[in-house]
């Protein structure tokens, strides 16, 4: 019989489980999928449609520094070479649902998780693969499906935060949901002093309530995680009524507050959505991601090359 990949979990996290911050302990780290040699081929042959390759500030806390670039030609070699000199983070999106050897520890983990808690239970899962820099990290945000982070290779630390007005002010998260391209929420290092940390070893992971604002910081070695992005029937309909009240607050001067909804209201919102988004009732911002805004080099000390414009993604 199999190893369980699930080493530890804690008593708590089955009532806790996507209420509050929770982590637990595994062992898919120790799976030779994770070594250089298979990040070399999965980084020269992922479909590139399916690949971001990005860069941010030092410190990563400015998220419009936060932008995308070309790895051009580069053998994967080389693009693995630039991760560990410079300041980049790849990620390579669904590579544990069109991979079959990837693919076998998602069905693994969706099986152990659903055994150990009967808050996990996704209409759809995803997993892909971050590979990043010592020196990289990913600016205050949030997610607009619910995530877990299992940690495979390096030291990580991870600021989560509680939803409230202060750190995420409702019709932020309306903007994130109506506007394809905006993940980014206003930030302060005063609210530093809200967060839960989390200092991140190979075989940990943690998950964090749907929408609750996080940041991430590498810790002077190169990383290594999976993200997992799930959707259970209660994240579709609150993000479709949040869609449906930011619609409301923006159209008709509206203040609609999600805690005050239960399941009846949230439902019915839920499902105009899908209407409403159909229609010109919200103009969406130009994509920030249109066009690559650095060559990946890596000779250079970052491994980014700054263009003097956007270039256009073939």
């Amino acid at each position: 019989m199999a190893q369980e990949l699930i080493t530890h979990w804690p008593e708590a996290n089955r009532d806790n489980f996507g209420k509050t911050p929770v982590t637990w302990q595994h062992r898919v780290h120790e799976s030779p999928l994770f070594s250089d040699e298979k990040l070399i081929e999965l980084i020269e042959n992922h479909p590139r449609d399916l690949a971001d390759f990005c860069t941010m500030g030092d410190g990563a806390n400015d998220m419009s520094s936060w932008r995308g670039g070309d790895p051009g030609s580069h053998s994967g070699e080389e693009l693995l070479k630039a991760v560990r000199s410079g300041r980049l983070w790849i990620n390579l999106r669904k590579t544990f649902n069109i991979y079959d050897e990837y693919a076998a520890i998602l069905k693994t983990i969706v099986g152990e998780l659903k055994a150990l808690t009967p808050a996990f239970n996704p209409v759809s899962m995803t997993g892909g693969l971050l590979i990043s820099s010592p020196t990289a990290g990913v600016p205050y945000h949030i997610d607009r499906s619910d995530v877990l982070l299992w940690h495979i290779r390096g030291h990580k630390r991870v600021w989560v935060y509680p939803i409230d007005e202060e750190t995420l002010p409702e019709h932020e998260v309306e903007e994130i949901l109506l506007h394809e391209h905006n993940d980014d929420v206003p930030y302060s290092e005063k609210l530093d002093d809200k967060a839960i940390i989390y200092d991140l070893e190979p075989g940990q992971a943690a998950t964090w309530p749907l929408h609750a604002p996080h940041r991430v910081l590498n810790q002077g070695d190169m990383n290594v995680s999976i993200t997992m992005e799930h959707s259970p029937f209660n994240t579709i309909m609150q993000n479709g009524a949040q869609i449906t009240n930011g619609i409301l607050r923006r159209r008709l001067g509206l203040n609609p507050r999600i805690e005050d909804q239960g399941f009846a209201s949230r439902f019915v919102r839920f499902a105009a959505s899908r209407v409403l988004r159909k229609l010109p009732l919200v103009k969406a911002k130009t994509a920030h991601e249109a066009g690559y805004l650095f060559d990946v080099d890596p000779g250079s000390s970052t491994a980014v090359r700054e263009l003097g414009g956007v270039k256009a993604i073939a």
